[in-house]
């Protein structure tokens, strides 16, 4: 059985070169959103994600997506509700 590392949601906004993405990112207690993008590696994982096209419209909901950082054009935490 591995270790599990504590981690907070943090509501996030995505947009991507195609699509919108609004979900959640897991961040260690008290973690910055930049500390999080700036790890090395290709993929974010978002959880609880509902997938937007370009007109607004929902596409998908996911319980989980990996994003590929080179695709994202903006990223934003957002207020839940």
């Amino acid at each position: 059985m591995g270790v599990r590392a504590v981690k907070e949601k943090l509501p996030v906004i995505i947009l991507t070169t195609t699509y919108r993405l609004e979900g959640e990112m897991h961040v260690v207690p008290g973690g910055r959103l930049l500390d999080e993008i700036n790890k090395e590696r290709d993929f974010i994982p978002i959880t609880n994600a509902t997938v937007y096209d370009a007109t607004g419209e929902v596409v998908d909901t996911l319980d989980f997506i990996a994003v590929n950082k080179t695709l994202i054009l903006m990223m934003a935490p957002t207020v839940p509700g």
